[in-house]
């Protein structure tokens, strides 16, 4: 199998991923807070396995992989509490970029385009306003639709992605 087929099978896949992330939402955010939980799970044994066994800034990876544990078994274990969590950092993110957004709008308004920067960020934080107003009802929703939404664009890349013809050259001289 070749590398352009692997990319359209797994373009494939993601879209498909992506558009079921969207019509459910609910699934898609619970298993958005397990990948997440389990990634800082992995991590902090990474951490703490490397405190041990390293010279070097044992103390930061000590502390830094038992938080690491403990919020990936908070997410873990406790699911629903970690969709709201995830949620919670997900406006606090949306705020800031559209703040940060805001600001340079505001800055660069002389520029021509410039309303767009100002228009995103306006979305930004109505976004983050939406999350923040209506929380357990986005929690159940927002990590979903952004898995979605990710997959989706992923998997469009990959579906698009061709060959660069120096390798298809290398490829024919070796054949």
């Amino acid at each position: 199998m070749g590398h352009r087929t692997v990319l359209v099978i797994s373009g494939i896949l993601l879209i498909v991923g992506g558009v079921l992330a969207l019509l459910l939402p609910f699934a898609a955010s619970l298993t958005a807070t397990l990948i997440v939980g389990w990634a800082f799970l992995f991590a902090g044994a990474f951490h703490v396995v490397a405190a041990f066994r390293g010279k070097d800034s044992r103390a930061w990876n000590g502390v830094f992989g038992v938080v690491e544990l403990l919020l990936g078994a908070s997410f873990v274990f406790n699911p629903l509490s970690g969709m709201v969590s995830l949620t919670i950092v997900l406006g606090a993110l949306f705020l800031a970029s559209g703040v940060m957004q805001l600001y340079l709008a505001w800055q660069r308004r002389g520029a021509d385009s410039v309303w767009m920067m100002g228009l995103s960020g306006v979305i930004s934080v109505a976004l983050a306003l939406l999350i923040a107003f209506n929380l357990l009802q986005a929690s159940a929703a927002v990590p979903g639709i952004l898995l979605g939404i990710e997959l989706i664009s992923t998997g469009v890349a990959f579906l698009m992605l061709r060959p660069r013809l120096d390798t298809n050259m290398d490829d024919a001289r070796t054949a």
